[in-house]
């Protein structure tokens, strides 16, 4: 026995959907747009990544670089000597610089050699990024230029140095245009900072190496057996050996090491981790659209009962009918996934304008053949997979309904045992298709767990409207009022369709909505009357004063001063920092353990510290007194020490060891405008360690803000200052183009979701065709069949969009409590006004279905219906 069609059953199924095909194609419009969004997400992330791989030296600008916020020892200084190669270095840091009259916290880079050695810095005009060392000028970013009508040739002052600018700041290798977002980027001469004043006390500096390898020697051996010397271009493995020989004379001093490996890696989780989101858009659009598919073939089967009892009767086998039925819906999903496939190839291409800001690079597209292959598969696989329990169903159709006018339900005459091995069958290809999308098996089967506790819920909601509706007694509505509630529990009646897949669709654009808010929730700057605008750091204490009148005398009210002392962590519990990072089953991370803490000390809580655990204290008796200092740690640092009440900590402050103990763990919220600390010591103990200080204060308007930066810098060329309002902007403009992007693709959900509503309103036409006809028959008007199906539609779509809503807000408190650990705020007006839109597009649907029913002759349609 053959398990292909037979020719038979192929002319069939093709001489059937000819006669059918506008239902067809209403049937899979929901996949169209699934695929693509599924397509365009996996060829974007092939053309990010062929694009890294292409350009992964240009992404650095180097073979190797090596960096670390503390001068090179003397140890790593006769490595790099030993190296060879090209090499270019930098001093990178934060200071305040003077553009004209206006003063802006900007990223300075201070270069000295040829970098970036691959790539290059792209400039206006093009030459300044060849010139501007020699000519000790300087590369500005283009955004500020253009925000403060600075021209090439005018000038900025960096602490105590005036420099001309030499060209706009177009590109840089291995950053993108959002990276100005954080501060604009100034790149000089590396002695152009040399008499600044900018490097002499409090400022906090990182020291970068770049390499380029290839143009050094090393020893060989000629045929005759005498040492020359020869080229020698170490491969990744030779570069990697030398990172790790980097690491090991740092020791525990923290320094960063960058491949042109190890870049493309940081490339590639970054894009997986997009991607894993983006797919998972796609994933629901894709599931609406299934579903869809799934209710559209079970009503498409309900109706062709009488077609298959005929075939029946004719002597065609069940195997013969499931196959022709089959076919179509093969076919359904295939011109589905081909359409699918072809407008996500469209949109694959418009799709990198939406990360234009975000690509350190310009993208190369081409063509994913894998990517629209997965595409086309996973749109077939899924959208069969759900259609396969409504075509079993087709072998429960009996002959004899062919003589029978009666309401049969395939689907209720299934066994048991069929539709719970066909249902897990189901349920296991869908988790596989997603665990692939995601990469995670354990996420992917609580996705789908609660797709079917979601469906589920929707089915018993349903169930629970028709027997409410069947036991009212409403004698005293209207008539309308009482047909169209009763079309509910009516023969033929759609209600368990329209209700779930009204409420899934809901429900997964509701968790789209409530998981792009929780995404992209905005940081709370809680800027009243008592909080801060303007933060002053690297204060050192013979400044502050100054600092302060300067303040004062501008119009500025001072609110805190803080002192801040930096410190390394050296032992936890008594065991060294380097003991605990070489052991692999320790849980600390290597970055709470080598990290340079800068701490500060008070007797009170601040109004953004809540204590977790413990007990604060906020007066020690000192370092002399022979006992740990207790001291309090924010529960995230704790969590990435895998310190917890009770532990001893030492720190190392210039030389000094200080022995301290964990009295409790507090929560910070470092979402206020202040600074805020990890780790915070009582009084007591550090006022006389070396110390720098932060001022926070209130000004009345942005000009005077301005006139103080401007006198402070002015005076103290080493302060920086933070605009917390020009902060505010920056992480507002940030965010913006992050929700843009974000939303562009929910568009997808949401655009399925509304093609799944229409279809399934759609299909309803074929089921209630001959109730509206008998209706006119006996006298009904246009205008009492209308308002029938106002009431019914406005009933179902009223009830789906509402249980909908309510598991996706259920959805969304989990989500925010399990995985994004935030306190669950939903938007309900914005969910709300969704339900209504819904609704309000299930009523136009449903009156659009009707408007060539009522426009025909009772006997055209009885006709063309057979």
């Amino acid at each position: 026995m053959t398990l292909m069609p037979d020719i038979f059953s192929i002319k069939t199924a093709w001489r059937d959907a000819r006669s059918q095909y506008k239902s067809l194609l209403v049937y899979c419009g929901g996949i169209v747009a699934g695929v693509a969004a599924l397509v365009a997400i996996l060829s974007f992330r092939s053309d990010v990544l062929m694009t890294v791989d292409e350009q992964s030296r240009e992404l650095l600008g180097a073979d190797l670089e090596i960096s670390q916020g503390r001068p090179y020892s003397n140890e790593l200084v006769a490595w790099i000597d030993s190296v060879g190669g090209d090499q270019a270095r930098s001093i990178e840091f934060s200071s305040m610089v003077m553009y004209g009259d206006v003063t802006r916290l900007s990223q300075i880079r201070a270069i000295e050699g040829p970098f970036p050695f691959y790539g290059e810095i792209k400039t206006s005009p093009e030459t300044a990024a060849q010139t501007y060392q020699q000519e000790r000028k300087a590369l500005v970013d283009r955004p500020i230029m253009e925000q403060l009508d600075l021209q090439v040739g005018d000038s900025i002052r960096l602490g105590t140095e005036w420099i001309r600018i030499s060209g706009k700041i177009l590109e840089v290798p291995g950053e993108s245009a959002a990276f100005s977002l954080i501060g604009p980027r100034i790149i000089v001469p590396k002695d152009a900072v040399a008499g600044s004043r900018l490097l002499d006390r409090g400022s906090r500096v990182q020291y970068k190496t770049w390499f380029r390898f290839g143009s050094h020697s090393q020893p060989g051996v000629t045929r005759d057996g005498q040492e020359v010397r020869r080229e020698h271009i170490p491969d990744e493995d030779e570069i990697g050996q030398m990172a790790s020989e980097v690491r090991e004379i740092a020791g525990d001093s923290r320094i960063n090491v960058t491949t042109v490996a190890s870049r493309k890696q940081d490339f590639a989780q970054i894009i997986d981790n997009l991607t894993r989101f983006l797919g998972m858009v796609g994933f629901i659009a894709l599931m609406l659209g299934a579903l869809g598919v799934a209710s559209a073939v079970y009503v498409y089967i309900k109706r062709k009962s009488a077609t298959v009892a005929t075939l029946r009767c004719l002597g065609a086998s069940s195997r013969q009918v499931l196959y022709i039925f089959g076919i179509q819906v093969v076919g359904l999903g295939f011109a589905g996934a081909v359409a699918g496939a072809l407008l996500g190839l469209l949109v694959q291409r418009f799709l990198p304008l939406l990360f234009t800001d975000f690509l350190p690079f310009e993208l190369v597209q081409q063509v994913s053949l894998p990517a629209v292959g997965l595409g086309l598969l996973t749109g077939m696989a899924t959208s069969i997979a759900l259609a396969v329990m409504p075509l079993m169903s087709i072998s429960s159709i009996p002959p004899l309904l062919a003589v029978r006018i009666t309401d049969f339900s395939p689907l209720a005459h299934v066994s048991r045992r069929v539709k719970t091995g066909i249902g897990a069958t189901v349920i296991l290809a869908l988790t596989l298709i997603l665990a692939a999308l995601l990469q995670s098996i354990t996420a992917a089967a609580l996705f789908i767990a609660g797709i079917i506790a979601s469906i589920l819920v929707l089915l018993a909601m349903s169930s629970l409207l028709i027997r409410t509706v069947r036991s009212l007694r409403l004698r005293s509505l209207s008539y309308v009022w009482r047909q169209g509630i009763a079309n509910m529990f009516r023969p033929n009646n759609q209600t368990s369709v329209l209700v779930t897949t009204l409420g899934m669709g809901m429900l997964l654009i509701g968790s789209m909505y409530l998981s792009q808010e929780m995404i992209l929730q905005r940081i709370d700057f809680r800027t009243g009357e008592d909080q801060s605008n303007l933060v002053f750091y690297d204060i050192q204490s013979d400044q502050l004063d100054d600092v302060t009148d300067i303040s004062r005398d501008e119009g500025a009210r001072v609110l805190e001063t803080v002192p801040i002392v930096s410190m390394r962590l050296t032992h936890r519990n008594h065991r060294p920092v380097r003991e605990i990072r070489d052991d692999t089953t320790s849980t600390a991370s290597s970055w709470a353990l080598t990290r340079e803490y800068r701490v500060t000390y008070r007797e009170e809580l601040n109004e953004a510290e809540t204590i977790r655990e413990g007990e604060w204290i906020g007066q020690s008796e000192g370092i002399g007194s022979g006992k740990p200092v207790p001291v309090s740690l924010d529960y995230r640092l704790a969590d990435d020490l895998a310190a917890g009440l009770g532990d001893t900590l030492t720190f190392d402050i210039q030389g000094v060891p200080v022995d301290t103990r964990v009295a409790s763990i507090r929560e910070v919220d470092f979402q206020r405008p202040q600074p805020n600390f990890f780790v915070l010591f009582p009084a007591g103990v550090l006022e006389s360690a070396p110390q720098f200080h932060a001022l926070t204060l209130r000004t009345p308007d942005e000009q005077t803000g301005a006139r103080i930066q401007q006198a402070v810098v002015q005076s103290h060329p080493n302060v920086s200052a933070i605009d917390v309002g020009l902060v505010l902007q920056s992480v507002e403009t940030f965010l913006d183009k992050v929700a843009m992007a974000v939303q562009f693709m929910a568009l997808f959900s949401i655009l399925t979701g509304l093609i799944v509503l229409a279809s399934a309103i759609a299909i309803s036409r074929f089921q209630r065709l001959k109730e509206s006809v008998l209706l006119r028959t006996i006298g009904a008007t246009r205008r009492q069949i209308l308002g029938i199906q106002f009431v019914e539609y406005l009933w179902l779509g009223a009830l789906s969009c509402l249980t909908g809503l309510l598991l996706a807000l259920i959805a969304g408190w989990l989500l925010a409590l399990l995985y994004f650990d935030l306190i669950f705020v939903p938007d309900l007006w914005a969910l709300l006004a969704a339900s209504v839109v819904v609704i309000a597009l299930t009523l136009i649907v449903g009156f659009l279905n009707f408007r060539g029913i009522l426009q025909s002759k009772p006997l055209e349609v009885l006709r063309a219906e057979g």
